[in-house]
């Protein structure tokens, strides 16, 4: 159980009393410390301009799909690294007259931190296109002179980081149309190169080799029809032969002329395999054959044969079939060799169209390659071009529009915290900080000073309490305590009033 609100008040309240000689001392020290932090601090003057940003063009509606857009980089971060940047400190420095040509002490150095750390750059506006430069000094003169130089400073170092970035950007995008222009060349000449020796090859394509293996096997199917035809033609001519009547003596001149006959028939079936009509070997050969039929046809025509005096009837009827047979041998030798030539002229054309397929796949890759390098060269150009004149206008100072919206201005009233600031939280936390201690104190004593207490830990009744009794001795010294804690803290309040006097007269002064 633990008592009350209102007891742990009263036994606060009895402390602070019982303690208010610590109490006052500490919020004099808390008090006057705090005075003296405000007097020795000096007030910073802040001065600041700001810039009307616009990154668009300002010739852009004269163009038509002129200049692309470079993007729209982060202008606070370019603000922050221009302004803080040692090159644009050290031209302030120089323009201040703080240094002639760059920094060569330590105290040059720790001046150029000193301004980069009193620097500020923030952005402004709900679109952003508002920048603000801020520099804070003690001295006001300072704070609106380096705010200015700052401006300036920046402006035309903004104006160069344009011109930088669209140089930079263009000398990489002509280093690039170099590279696939070059490519592009190799591309194109691997593909002529593949073409003409596709071309000399002969290959042609798969619609024509299709088409070459179609007309070939219809060659073979008729070929193959006529074949049988022959054959069929030719078992019956030797049916027909074994049922004739032969001759009883061998009609020897009109078999030499029959044999000769065939002879010729099968060389001028194997010259036209390789010749045309016109080949002069295949017009003699022709003449020959109609030569020996025409002998043939003369001893036809002859009533008998004298052959070593005996005269001998020939069977006509028997020379006529023979004939055929021999004329159906050589057409069916022809058209097995046909058949043959041909199957072999479509195994060459399916070879051939193997490696069309693979001439295709790899003309595709070619084609491809080179439409890509191409495609990526025509880009390339546009955005050269588009680079160029980016280049062009950002170098006329053309291409960014920054003015100054509000100037630079003299601060009358220094930023931040003040004298008066100081003092206040010096009397704040000097009740503050003494009121906690004694309430710390007075959680973690373990002494008893209430009977609310002992009812509390004991759990037990109290009877009565017996309160302490002050002689005049005791009095006399609460009473010069009380004088004693009064005057220091008049004193405390004096103090503070004269530093205030002494803080605040000088800049009345000014």
């Amino acid at each position: 159980m633990r008592y009350s609100v209102e007891t742990d008040f009263k036994l606060f309240l009895r402390n602070m009393v019982q303690y208010r000689w610590w109490v006052a001392t500490l919020f004099s020290v808390i008090a006057l410390t705090f005075t003296g932090i405000g007097y020795f601090k000096p007030n910073m003057y802040a001065s600041y301009s700001t810039l009307l940003f616009d990154a668009r063009s300002q010739i852009a509606p004269l163009v038509a799909d002129g200049a692309t857009a470079q993007g729209n980089p982060d202008w606070a971060k370019v603000a922050k690294e221009i302004l803080h940047s040692r090159k644009t400190m050290t031209s302030l420095m120089q323009a201040l007259g703080e240094i002639d040509d760059k920094i060569e002490t330590v105290e040059q150095e720790v001046r150029l931190e000193k301004l980069k750390a009193n620097t500020k750059v923030s952005m402004l506006g709900e679109s952003n296109n508002y920048i603000k430069v801020e520099f804070r000094d003690p001295d006001p003169a300072m704070a609106k002179e380096v705010a200015t130089r700052l401006t300036d400073i920046f402006i035309d170092s903004t104006h160069g980081y344009q011109a930088k970035e669209s140089g930079e950007a263009f000398e990489f995008i002509d280093e690039q149309v170099k590279t696939y222009h070059k490519k592009l060349l190799e591309a194109e000449e691997r593909l002529k190169k593949f073409k003409s020796e596709k071309l000399a090859k002969g290959v042609g394509s798969e619609a024509a080799v299709s088409g070459r293996i179609e007309r070939l096997q219809l060659v073979i199917d008729q070929a193959e029809l006529d074949l049988k035809e022959e054959l069929i033609r030719k078992a019956s001519l030797e049916r027909q032969l074994q049922g004739e009547v032969k001759a009883t003596v061998s009609l020897a001149r009109q078999s030499r002329y029959v044999e000769k006959l065939e002879s010729l028939q099968n060389r001028l079936a194997k010259l036209r395999l390789d010749y045309t009509e016109t080949y002069p070997e295949i017009i003699a050969v022709k003449r020959q054959i109609d030569d020996v039929r025409r002998q043939i046809e003369e001893e036809k025509r002859g009533d008998s044969m004298d052959l070593a005096g005996i005269d001998i009837k020939a069977n006509e009827v028997y020379q006529d079939i023979r004939l055929q047979l021999a004329d159906t041998r050589t057409r069916i030798a022809t058209l097995q060799t046909r058949i043959e030539e041909t199957r072999a002229n479509i195994e060459a054309e399916r070879k051939k169209g193997t490696l069309v397929n693979e001439n295709d796949a790899q003309l595709a890759e070619l084609t491809r390659d080179y439409e890509v390098n191409k495609q990526l060269y025509e880009s390339l150009l546009k955005r050269r071009e588009s680079a160029r004149f980016d280049k062009e206008v950002d170098d006329q100072h053309k291409g960014l529009n920054i003015k100054i919206d509000q100037p630079a201005f003299l601060p009358t009233t220094p930023s931040g915290f003040r004298f008066i600031h100081f003092v206040l939280a010096g009397l704040l936390v000097g009740l503050l900080t003494p009121a906690a201690l004694v309430y710390l104190y007075q959680i973690v004593d373990g002494t008893v000073k209430s009977p609310e207490l002992i009812q509390a830990r004991l759990n037990v009744p109290v009877l009565g309490a017996v309160s302490a009794i002050a002689n005049d001795r005791d009095l006399l010294a609460e009473r010069k305590l009380n004088r004693g804690i009064k005057l220091r803290l008049w004193l405390t309040f004096i103090i503070i009033a004269i530093v205030g006097y002494l803080r605040v007269s000088p800049d009345l002064l000014k």
